[in-house]
């Protein structure tokens, strides 16, 4: 018999065994346990944040943006993010682990800010950051 028929036949064999294994079945487990793989963290704080602590230079007009460790609960953020020295209103909100924040109109030249977002703050899973957290930038 030639080779090309020995493997015609061997490749004819192989997707016949396929085709007779049993088809996965949807896990419960699997749809409870995948959004908790989706976070970056067990902890609930702080990952980065433009402009970075101490960050000098910053533009009068910034966007601020506060990457949480997991998805934060939008409805925890009312109220518990402040600026020092006062801030002209800042406006924004949270998507997923992204807290985005714009002054209403422009910073002072040459002024220190510290933002600080309050230890209530919660993540979509229940947990708050236990702590009041603080980082500072300084304007142009």
């Amino acid at each position: 018999m030639p080779t090309w028929k020995k493997y015609h036949i061997l490749i004819l064999v192989f997707f016949s065994f396929l085709a007779c294994l049993p088809k996965p079945k949807p896990s419960l487990l699997g749809v409870l346990v995948l959004p908790l793989v989706t976070q970056t963290s067990s902890n609930f704080t702080i990952e980065s944040t433009i402009p970075a602590n101490g960050a000098t230079g910053v533009s009068l007009n910034p966007t601020i943006t506060i990457v949480m460790t997991q998805a934060v609960e939008t409805t925890s953020l009312n109220t518990n993010i402040s600026c020092s020295p006062s801030c002209p209103s800042l406006n924004g909100g949270a998507s997923n682990r992204t807290i985005t924040l714009t002054p209403a109109s422009a910073l002072t030249t040459g002024t220190t800010y510290t933002i600080t977002l309050n230890q209530n703050i919660q993540s979509i899973f229940g947990l708050t950051l236990g702590t009041n957290t603080s980082f500072s930038f300084t304007t142009l």
